[in-house]
């Protein structure tokens, strides 16, 4: 098998994945299967009519479509964090020679596949090296690119730095925040997603991670995903918008710079970023929520206490 895609996936709107799939089976790129990897708990009988429903689906695609499950493999629906771990399995699973990282909120052209591997074809002829292939992504079928383009990270303010040069041609990066990757499966395995770091920043962390050891990304314009994400609040965008998820939140800033810190970097963590972090949002919270405003708060000064025994564990 020349590609494997892999596409984790809650399983409950079947509608949805039905979607997905049936943008597959119109790639004009035949040699692939796909990895559905469903992160949820099926009772046996909820797994049955899911099967069923798709067995029924006039696809070519279905065929070359394997659904993993609690059921019927070692898939632990009761994993700590989600993406992450999802992403592993799917990657592990996976037996194509290339692997295509999609979310089933995702929508491509037919050639997108095709496309792929000509870049790829065409970047490793030119460069004498492995390069891993992202597109341009987009929200839903606007015009407006999300923000997935990064020069580097800035330990000072604990976050990355958008690239902003010759945005519309391709360009090499440093990070990319999203999953949407095409790369060869012995250089995708080299980095794991880390399980320990969640909610977007697991992205970034991972393309970091590859950049590390060398290997080069690509952004090209002429490749398109669109993303059909639901809307958000502005809470959660900025990842607050619950009592747990404001404790992630710190924790996920602290993980990410500690695994990549040298020691300037993380004393410009502690001295410029902190104090700023805890105070920026705990205004959002204050402003944009409720009744957990002050539980929020409380979590976000509980992790300095967290960040602090991080740091010095072994």
């Amino acid at each position: 098998m020349k590609i494997s895609v892999v596409c984790g996936s809650r399983a409950r709107d079947l509608t949805l994945l039905l979607k997905f799939l049936k943008m597959l089976d119109l790639q004009i790129f035949k040699d692939f299967d796909v990895n559905i990897v469903c992160d949820r708990n099926f009772t046996g009988k909820e797994e049955l009519d899911f099967f069923s429903f798709f067995e029924k689906q006039n696809l070519e695609i279905i065929k070359h479509t394997s659904f993993f499950t609690n059921n019927n493999s070692e898939f632990n629906p009761n994993h700590r964090w989600w993406a992450s771990y999802v992403r592993n399995f799917g990657i592990k699973k996976a037996k194509g020679e290339f692997i295509q990282l999609f979310d089933d909120d995702n929508e491509v052209d037919s050639k997108f596949l095709e496309n792929c591997l000509k870049k790829r074809e065409e970047l490793t002829e030119k460069t004498k090296s492995e390069c891993v292939i992202l597109p341009s992504l987009y929200y839903r079928d606007t015009g407006q690119i999300q923000n997935q383009w990064f020069s580097y990270f800035n330990y000072r303010q604990s976050r990355p730095v958008l690239h902003l040069l010759n945005w519309k041609r391709k360009a090499q990066i440093q990070m990319f925040s999203w999953n949407w990757i095409f790369s060869k499966s012995s250089t995708i395995g080299k980095a794991k997603y880390d399980e320990k770091i969640a909610r977007i920043s697991e992205d970034l962390d991972y393309t970091l991670s590859l950049h590390e050891q060398w290997i080069q990304l690509r952004v090209f314009s002429d490749l398109k995903v669109s993303h059909h994400e639901r809307d958000k609040t502005r809470l959660e965008q900025a990842r607050i918008w619950s009592y747990s998820q404001a404790k992630q939140k710190s924790r996920n800033r602290f993980l990410f710079t500690k695994k990549h810190w040298n020691k300037k970097q993380l004393f410009q963590f502690y001295i410029c970023w902190l104090p700023g972090c805890i105070l920026r949002l705990s205004t959002k919270a204050i402003l944009f929520w409720g009744k957990d405003k002050f539980k929020i708060i409380k979590w976000l000064l509980a992790g300095v206490k967290e960040w602090y025994k991080l740091i010095h564990k072994k």
